[in-house]
């Protein structure tokens, strides 16, 4: 991990003694920061820059992992033995996307994957681009710009081979002694005589013997890289830079529990956590208060706590150096973390329990796809884990990830989105004054250690089975960003012709004179330009499987590295999509997926930023429009009316009270700030929740189905848990939605090409990726934005932010480790909190105050309610409740009540009070009036309930012409509408709004039914992804009152 502090960079060190990985693999346990200093004119510089903490690198935990001891575990993986021969082919190959009958479908049909098969890498994410050639207006300029160019990234520097210009230090180096030439994937480096590669995937390179890293290329900048993985090969401990005596503790970790039971020691630490986010004058404050107290209590000092820590977690900082201008690290032989989180839990019983989730998973998972006796089917019925992709379990079953092993995960700017903020670790932090140039510098030392690791092993103790034995850590996933995916992943970007950061086979198309390639699946009709006059491609065509991309991969890299001068190196580069080989290739394949597999998506930017701004950019008509084109033309660009774009703003605002807060921020007016910031959870709000109701009767008809096309696949394709069929529809929705939005939009004409953004082609890859690597919600990026704004706000010191920001890197990371090793030093460990007054109803329901002091008589109407529910009353029983005002649901979500939130003003509350229920399979959807329980008799067990008015049923015909996306129901609150309903029956807040359907109506193009007069409608909106905030703890806090 790399950690910029003030004019030194930190390494921080994890001592084996009590963590038991170290610093870049970190897990949900420990924090470590890697250092990077610098030379300037022969000096090293303690280098210290943040970037913006955009290239945060994170190793996170994963995945739960290691051991298994579960009953039956071994006999099962004995079955699994005896019928590996000749399966293993079956095993690895992909859910199909669909059955025979659909094999005829039209465009947006699936079709069935022949025997064998694997799906292919999917859902990259690609910053938005614009066509150079064109005048934009200045708004959207700006706001693509911000896009593309994450922390600085201009539109050439996403090639991988710009490397060649980033790397320059104006003072200190040349393009011509870092790297060959100018590496810009664009056109116009290579003859356009010779644009149509397609013979490129039938080169043969398999006379040559070697590995793509063992080719001593003649190319500067890929044999850069290939240098850094011949040394990853190669990494050992003992040369690994740390100290003997750390050395010694990594290798035979202690085996029992880290003892605290001094009770000064204890104190001291319990008051260190807890003003852990405050400063050292506040611990030191709570310690004068105590001595005034009791002077016999001798607290530790601040000092003194602080070093004690790190004596107890083992995380130091080691300091190494790097370029004043963060061109890169000179990271030679390096210094690293001493200590793993993932041996510091198991140093309890508890953690050591808990990390056999991942054996727990893929053994079940296995036994699924080769149920004993019968044929293996070769797919899930359900996908609901990373550790249920194929590429996982294929890695499992043919003994690449061992039972003992544990498995990793990197990522840039990225993190598991199912982990709380303590399970987040950052690896590095790379500071400025300018962006990282040669990103695999800063990222050497940290690899170095987990190849090391990979190669020689690291003794653990499990604190359950008290047994000690060797692990290796597995790199399953490497994620990032657009920008820094082509720096880790070594492939050139999204505007080469070969763009696709899967490496799939669609070759981009450009405008004639223009550089930028877009992956438009549709011909151009208008013009027959040599390399992008290609034939159509099939959304639905069966993907390649892994071993295939990997294979096309590893040919396409020696072909690059064989070249013997820079012209023919950019050829072969513009040819083959590749820039240089990936630094990830460095770490033993033994441990780690293949390349370019190890990539997977990233749902975050894709979904919520770069396709919400292609949408609105064409509704409002400042995407650039080209001079060949008419912009009057453009129907879709309903938003070009000033009036009517400032009504929708309005309406978006109106509709905050209506959305509960656990939807998180509400999107602000979109005409006032979507050039200012506007975040990615208020555009997946507005185009996702509010856009699809709201734009009714706005967008001409087919242009509003193909959003909801867009919004059903998206809205399914964010659940935790996606079944096979679920899976089969998400790849036929999307590949619809993109098929006709270039029917739409695009048209098939060559002024319009650039409509086709790599975002779109991105979404053709989301249903594939599911079955490889689990649901992309897993690995989105919504955590780790969140946690780069928690950290960054605990910055205290703005005169030297970036020595305040790596101490309080080093701080989370001790902490954490602490926290792992001694469980109950955490005080949220075993969430759900119980707040006080509240009543635990079992199952993850729990009531929550205010609540009526006493029993009160209930209304007629609901007298009448409470004797349908307890016909066996006698006559003159007169029901009386006692009132609750909310329900936690286990979701994490909390559902209010009209009771409590009818006393607020309008604009200050977010209403919470509208549920969906679910009985006996069919879906219900109501306002919650009150909670209560009810008995008859004393000595019976009180029912649970909810007194609510239900909701109209969704317009039928809206439903259907919006493929169930909008569903607009009638509120009914009047007596006769009245349930009382089981509190176990309500599954999720969720947000009524009101609409119209009037604009629809006079505009002629209508599909709903009639409105009961004077009766207001209001459209469900569900929160994306709700499943998996629960996973991070309680969504919502919930006070006392």
């Amino acid at each position: 991990m790399f950690e910029m502090a003030n004019e030194q960079s930190t390494h921080l060190l994890f001592n084996h003694h009590h963590l038991a990985m170290r610093a870049i693999l970190l897990t949900e346990l420990g924090t470590a920061a890697v250092n990077a200093t610098a030379k300037e004119s022969g000096d090293k510089f303690r280098g210290s820059h943040i970037l913006g903490m955009k290239y945060f690198a994170n190793i996170l935990s994963i995945l739960k992992t290691c051991g298994d001891h579960i009953s039956g575990s071994e006999r099962c993986r004995n079955s699994m033995l005896q019928r590996r021969e000749g399966m293993r082919d079956l095993i690895i190959q992909t859910h199909r996307q669909t059955e025979n009958e659909t094999e005829q479908e039209p465009q947006g049909g699936a079709e069935r994957i022949e025997d064998d098969d694997m799906y292919r890498l999917s859902g990259p994410v690609d910053e938005l681009d614009a066509d150079p050639g064109s005048q934009l207006a200045q708004e959207q300029a700006e706001h693509e710009d911000e896009l593309i160019n994450e922390e600085g990234f201009t539109s050439e520097d996403l090639f991988a081979g710009e490397t060649s210009d980033m790397l320059i230090n104006e003072e200190e180096f040349t393009s011509e002694n870092i790297f060959a030439g100018d590496t810009s994937d664009e056109a116009g480096d290579i003859d356009m005589d010779d644009e149509d590669t397609t013979t490129i995937f039938e080169v043969n390179v398999t006379d040559v013997p070697l590995q793509p890293e063992d080719i001593k290329s003649q190319i500067n900048e890929v044999e850069i890289s290939n240098e850094f993985i011949r040394r990853l090969r190669n990494a050992t401990l003992a040369t690994s830079g740390i100290p003997e005596k750390d050395l010694d503790r990594l290798l035979n970790p202690p085996q029992a529990p880290l003892d605290i039971s001094d009770p000064i020691l204890r104190l001291s630490l319990d008051i260190y956590l807890a003003v852990d986010r405050s400063s050292n004058q506040t611990y030191n404050d709570i310690r004068d208060a105590l001595l005034r107290y009791n002077q016999s209590i001798e607290i530790y000092t601040h000092d003194t706590i602080k070093n004690k820590v790190k004596e107890l977690t083992g995380v130091y900082s080691l300091p190494t150096d790097q370029c004043v201008n963060t061109c890169l690290a000179f990271t030679g032989p390096f210094e690293t973390m001493d200590k793993c989180p993932v041996q510091a839990s198991r140093r309890t019983k508890q953690g050591a329990q808990e990390a056999q989730y991942r054996a727990e998973v893929t053994v079940k998972a296995l036994e699924e796809m080769l149920p004993p006796g019968t044929d293996p089917k070769g797919f899930l019925n359900q996908y609901g884990d990373v550790h249920h992709g194929t590429d996982i379990l294929e890695a499992t079953y043919s003994g690449n990830i061992s039972d003992k092993d544990f498995a990793v995960m990197f990522s840039v700017d990225g993190a598991q989105s199912s982990l709380q903020e303590k399970s987040l670790l950052s690896c590095a932090i790379i500071g400025g004054p300018s962006k990282p140039k040669y990103l695999d510098s800063f990222l050497y030392p940290g690899f170095y250690h987990v190849a090391a690791l990979q190669n020689e092993g690291l003794p653990m103790w499990d604190a359950w089975m008290d047994i000690t034995y060797i692990s290796h850590p597995f790199t399953v996933f490497a994620t990032a960003d657009g920008p820094a995916m082509a720096l880790i992943s070594g492939l050139v970007g999204h505007n080469g012709a070969q763009g696709c950061r899967f490496v799939c086979k669609q070759r981009g198309r450009r405008k004639e004179n223009g550089t930028h390639y877009y992956p438009a699946a549709l011909r151009p009709i208008d013009f027959d330009l040599p390399g992008s006059n290609h034939d159509d491609y099939d959304l639905n065509a069966i993907p390649e499987k892994s071993s295939e991309i990997t294979a096309r991969y590893n040919q396409h890299l020696i072909y690059l590295s064989l070249s013997p001068t820079t012209t023919e190196y950019n050829k072969r580069r513009f040819i083959t999509g590749i820039s240089r080989p990936s630094i990830f290739s460095g770490l033993n394949p033994r441990y780690r997926l293949p390349i370019p597999i190890i990539f997977p998506g990233d749902l975050m930017h894709l979904a919520c930023l770069n396709i919400t701004d292609l949408m609105t950019s064409l509704w409002r008509g400042t995407l650039s429009c080209d001079p060949s084109d008419d912009i009057t033309t453009w129907n879709f660009a309903v938003f070009r009316d000033p009036i009517l774009w400032a009504t929708r703003g309005h309406e978006v605002v109106m509709a905050t009270p209506y959305l509960p807060g656990s939807f998180d921020r509400p999107p602000r007016n979109p005409v006032e700030k979507i050039n200012s910031g506007y975040k990615a959870i208020e555009f997946m709000n507005w185009v996702y929740g509010l856009a699809p109701a709201l734009l009714y009767g706005i967008l001409p008809f087919h242009y509003w189905r193909n959003l909801c096309r867009l919004v059903q696949g998206i809205r399914l394709i964010h659940q935790r848990t996606i079944t096979s069929d679920q899976l089969k529809l998400i790849k036929v929705v999307l590949a619809e939605f993109i098929h006709n939005f270039e029917l739409l939009y695009y048209q098939r004409k060559s002024s319009r090409i650039h409509f086709c953004r790599p975002s779109l082609h991105a979404l053709s890859h989301l249903a594939d990726q599911v079955s490889r690597v689990g649901p992309p919600i897993y690995t989105t990026q919504f955590p780790m934005e969140r946690f780069i704004g928690d950290l960054g706000s605990e910055i205290k010191q703005h005169s030297n932010p970036y020595a305040n920001l790596s101490q309080r890197a080093v701080s989370r990371a001790q902490i954490n480790a602490l926290k792992a090793m001694v469980p109950d030093l955490d005080p949220t460990r075993g969430l759900p909190y119980l707040p006080y007054g509240s009543k635990d109803l079992g199952d993850g329901y729990v009531l929550l105050r205010a609540k009526d002091d006493k029993f009160r008589d209930v209304s007629p109407g609901e007298a009448v309610v409470m004797r349908r529910l307890f016909p066996n009353a006698t006559a003159d029983w007169n029901p009386q409740v006692r009132r609750w005002a909310r329900l936690r649901l286990p979701n994490g979500q909390v559902a209010r009540s009209w009771w409590k939130e009818s006393l607020k003003a309008h604009n200050k509350v977010r209403m919470a009070r509208n549920v969906k229920i679910v009985q006996s399979e069919h879906v219900y959807f109501a306002e919650v009036q009150y909670y209560f329980q009810a008995r008859l008799k004393r000595d019976e067990e009180p029912h649970q309930l909810a007194m609510v008015a239900l909701f109209s049923d969704p317009d039928a015909l809206l439903a259907r012409a919006s493929y169930g996306v909008v569903l607009s129901c009638v509120r009914r609150v009047d007596e006769h509408h009245l349930v009382a309903i089981n509190v176990k029956d309500i599954k999720s807040v969720v947000a009524m709004v009101p609409h119209t359907v009037d604009r629809a109506f006079n505009a002629g193009e209508y599909y709903h039914g009639e409105s009961p007069e004077g009766r207001q409608r209001y459209f469900v909106f569900k929160k994306l992804g709700l499943e998996v905030s629960a996973l991070a703890g309680v969504i919502e806090i919930t006070d006392d009152n």
